[in-house]
């Protein structure tokens, strides 16, 4: 049973490319579900099951019914499903009806990155030459990282934009759009390439793997939607730069890996692919044991939970888990996370309402032309499925101001092209 996922994702990746003959964002994200079920084959196989991998297997095993099996396909399908009508062949024009909130924006990111280098930076090397399952254990522990002392010396402003650092991730496509459309010069599109990676930085001040994995996952996203206006300029840049980029962060990966898991009975290896392939193993897990009684929505609306209730997923998380006597914070997909948070209803329920979201955003198939707003909209979107092979994305208040910034962006841009219909419209009638 538990080869169902990989056979059907490989038949769902083939679909998508027969049908649109080209390597799009739909097939793209397939394709990940495949890697990821992949290593869950060969995790079952090499017999790499174990709590400490972060598998909860704690005296269960694992038959891989076919209900959950079939929820954990059909609503991973349900969430990809709307980006399969995007057609990145198709793609004519990327427009933008409100340059100047843009560029406004644009420059409050790089203040952003400029903050996170100022704060992070010097603290890097060191951390490097460092034993990283001590910092990550230091980490769990509650302690917190040295740039988060220092950012509680500065200004509230400071604060502000290092807490809120995340949206810094948006600098990616907008990186894409200043090179391939724009065609700005260096002194703009460089520094975005540059603070694009900030995140990944604050992540390594606490021996954090995701933030280089997601930022990895969504450079290839924006490689996917912008292949046909990518320039030959910035095409070579990417074969200079992709290889030393490339090396440095798969040493640092295995380095952490290394330093976290070796003395386990299944070595580096064998975590390795507990951490690329256990989703699918805990979305079961959580479907056999889930209490059934138990909701939370701080997970899926952290800023209103926040406000609200007073609460967020990383502050009850260990609570939570008393509860449900089990560990929760594991890699279970973002439908997985989602059914744990809400029952099998809810999950159902949360991905046809994102699929319903990313429709209204896409608007049509085959749509040829988008605005930039649209694309900064449809990349915090596909974040989540992408990014989903592990957990939901968009689970702090920190990560959600990114979907809060790129919607208000959306919808302003939406305002200004209503206003301008309506002042063609009147001076048609005149």
């Amino acid at each position: 049973m538990y080869v169902i996922p990989l056979i059907y994702f490989i038949c769902l990746a083939y679909y998508f490319w027969q049908k649109h003959k080209t390597f799009d964002v739909a097939v793209y994200m397939s394709i990940l579900y495949v890697i990821t079920s992949f290593c869950g084959v060969l995790m079952v196989v090499g017999g790499y099951l174990s709590s400490e991998g972060g598998v909860l297997v704690d005296g269960w095993e694992p038959d891989y019914d076919i209900k959950p099996t079939i929820l954990y396909c059909g609503l991973i399908t349900l969430t990809i499903l709307p980006f399969s009508f995007l057609r990145p062949e198709k793609l004519e024009e990327i427009t933008n009806v409100h340059r100047f909130l843009i560029y406004a924006f644009t420059v409050f990111v790089l203040l952003q990155g400029a903050v996170m280098y100022f704060l992070v930076g010097e603290f890097v090397s060191d951390l490097l030459n460092g034993d990283f399952r001590f910092i990550k254990d230091a980490h769990y522990a509650g302690d917190i990282s040295p740039a988060d002392v220092k950012m509680l010396t500065m200004p509230l402003p400071v604060q502000i934009m290092y807490l809120l650092s995340s949206i810094t991730l948006l600098a990616l496509p907008l990186f894409f759009y200043y090179s391939c459309v724009e065609r700005r010069s260096l002194w703009l599109t460089v520094p975005l390439l540059a603070v694009s990676i900030s995140p990944i930085l604050r992540g390594i001040l606490v021996a954090d793997r995701t933030e280089i994995i997601h930022y990895g996952l969504m450079f290839f996203f924006c490689l996917v939607f912008f292949q046909k206006i990518i320039t030959r300029k910035i095409r070579n840049f990417f074969l200079i730069c992709s290889i030393p980029a490339f090396a440095a962060g798969a040493v640092y990966f295995f380095a952490v890996s290394a330093s976290r898991f070796e003395d386990q009975d299944e070595g580096a290896e064998g975590t390795l692919l507990e951490y690329a392939g256990q989703s699918y193993t805990n979305f079961c897990y959580f479907y056999d044991h889930h209490n059934s009684e138990l909701y939370y929505i701080e997970r899926e609306l952290p800023i209103t939970s926040y406000f609200l209730l007073k609460s967020q997923y990383t502050e009850t998380k260990e609570e939570r888990s008393a509860k449900e006597g089990f560990f929760i914070g594991v890699f279970a997909s973002h439908v997985g996370s989602w059914m744990l948070d809400t029952g099998v209803v809810g999950s159902i329920i949360i991905s046809a309402l994102f699929t319903l979201i990313c429709c209204l955003v896409i608007n049509r198939y085959n749509r040829t032309s988008f605005d930039i707003a649209d694309v900064l909209m449809l990349y915090v979107l596909g974040a989540i499925p992408t990014f989903g092979i592990f957990y939901y994305r968009y689970y702090t208040i920190a990560t959600a101001f990114i979907y809060v910034a790129a919607g208000v962006l959306y919808f302003c841009s939406k305002i200004i092209l209503i206003w301008k219909k309506d002042e063609t419209e009147k001076t048609t009638l005149a």
